[in-house]
């Protein structure tokens, strides 16, 4: 029974722990022995339950604390670490098999990173799913309130699907909770069944974010369902091929940007501007909807090691550097470059520390956390810029060429970076275009390998990886991450392996 105890105990618990901790929101906090018959009764349990699921973005379920290899929520680190590591923009400075394996495309079924980022995708959709089907039989009477904590579960719920099927391909698609063995064991459902789930749940939340005390904050708004619809149509229309789907891609990107207007890049990061301007949604590591504080690992991670006593940051550790194709790509006068990756460092005493590579500063804000490590930068999962390039990418697709509004849509990105309009005209080299222009953008916010597979047939994918880390070969394999052997074993045989793997 322990393996299932880890999958379904820990919501109940993370809810116990936000309705605990929740002062804001609740005026009763739960007492006695909690079961998953008596626990989700009312208004107090309903809005716990659903505060849960941001405690699984952020911290996620670690009984071993620090040292568990579970450690962080979904967000924390191997989301937007792993497709960029497994990319033509980092390579890793660890000597850890799990990440170095990603970096070089020698990537396999017992990765203990990919296992947890599986294990954090499903962890979270078990939070979501209990507030889907729990929450309609509370207490809570205020309807706009209710559909509203349905709403964000059903929107969260749609991201991880979304994203595992970008990962994995076909998945288990669980839409009620996980209480049972039998519950958790099913075998794998095909991508496009899953869209259709996807589509649905993003279409209520877009109809239905609408309390205004819950909105923002690390909290979806409706225009961030409509945001991730356009993602989303971008995805489905491009493999599919269907115009259809690329014009509400379109469409929808329309009706999101102007009401999150862009400003300087070099300020986006900042930490006065977190749930600021282009931020259509992003994952508060404030820890905002509790008492605790959870950081991230953006500065842990991505600052080289410096002397501490000169006025380096503290607990730098440098496991990812930028390669020196990513820094090259970025054209000259590109304003986005020096806020992006550095070079050298300058102490407090006026010497100059040259690193070994380009590293990652995009996510340091010197003057607010000038000592760096833990950080309370949100990370930006959806933001205006990639309306704008979905956009250009959809219409071009859609034309098989770019039409003018693509181009102005690309060139609304460029302005902002210090550009001069695109000089590209044809399908293909508009295309080559947005790619590039998604690569600066949004380095290291861990869109790259997406990108990639979306984008590029093999050859291309293999002719860009192997120019920029010398001897790295991509395979048809890689075109999706392997199934965990371990959740293989545990299926009982439910759980087929993807191709090549």
């Amino acid at each position: 029974m322990k393996k299932i105890f880890l999958k379904i105990m820990p919501v109940m618990l993370s809810a116990i722990i936000i309705a605990a901790s929740c002062s804001d929101f609740l005026d009763e906090k739960p007492k006695g022995q909690v079961t998953t018959q008596n626990f989700y009764k009312t208004e107090a349990d309903a809005i716990a339950a659903a505060n849960a699921i941001y405690f699984y973005l952020v911290a996620g379920y670690s009984p071993n604390g620090l040292w568990d290899e579970n450690y962080g929520g979904l967000f924390f680190n191997d989301f937007w670490d792993l497709p960029e590591l497994m990319s033509d923009n980092v390579v890793s400075k660890m000597t850890v098999a799990d990440y170095t394996s990603v970096a070089s495309f020698n990537i396999n079924a017992d990765n203990v990173r990919v296992h947890c980022l599986w294990r954090d995708f499903f962890q979270t959709i078990n939070a979501c799913n209990t507030v889907i089907i729990k929450v309609p039989n509370t207490t809570i009477t205020d309807e706009v309130k209710r559909n509203q904590l349905i709403a964000e579960a059903r929107f969260v719920r749609a991201v991880c699907y979304f994203e595992l099927t970008r990962f994995f391909g076909d998945v288990p698609l669980h839409t009620e909770p996980t209480e049972s063995i039998e519950d958790a064991n099913i075998a794998r459902t095909p991508v496009d069944q899953i869209y259709p789930v996807i589509l649905e749940d993003l279409k209520y939340a877009e109809e239905n974010l609408k309390f205004t005390e819950r909105l923002g904050k690390g909290r979806p708004f409706a225009l961030s369902a409509t945001a991730m619809l356009s993602r989303v149509y971008l995805t489905i229309g491009v493999k599919q091929k269907n115009n259809e789907y690329l014009r509400l891609a379109a469409s929808m990107a329309d009706k999101v940007i102007p009401s999150f207007p862009m400003s300087n890049f070099e300020d986006l990061f900042k930490l006065e501007n977190r749930f600021k301007g282009e931020r259509i949604w992003e994952i508060n590591f404030s820890a905002t909807l509790s008492e605790g504080w959870y950081g991230n690992q953006f500065l842990v991670r991505l600052l080289p090691k410096m002397d501490t006593n000169k006025g380096g940051p503290n607990n730098a550790q440098g496991y990812d550097a930028a390669t020196e194709d990513l820094y090259l790509a970025y054209e000259p006068g590109d304003l986005r470059r020096d806020v992006t990756l550095f070079r050298n460092f300058t102490y407090n005493d006026g010497t100059v520390e040259v690193f070994d590579a380009p590293y990652f500063c995009k996510y340091w804000d010197r003057v607010a956390e000038p000592k760096g490590n833990e950080s309370n930068a949100t990370y930006p999962y959806l933001r205006t810029a990639e309306m704008y390039l979905i956009k250009a990418e959809a219409l071009n697709e859609a034309n098989q060429g770019p039409t003018q509004e693509a181009k102005d849509a690309i060139n609304e990105v460029r302005k902002r970076a210090g550009l001069g309009n695109t000089t590209a005209t044809t399908y293909t080299d508009f295309k080559r275009a947005i790619l590039n222009e998604r690569r600066c953008e949004f380095a290291i916010e861990g869109h790259r390998w997406h990108d990639l597979v979306r984008m590029c047939t093999l050859d291309e994918l293999k002719q860009r990886v192997g120019t920029a880390k010398t001897g790295v070969t991509p395979l048809a394999k890689h075109f999706l991450f392997p199934i965990p052997d371990r959740e293989r074993g545990a299926s009982g045989g439910l759980l087929t392996q993807n191709e090549g793997y």
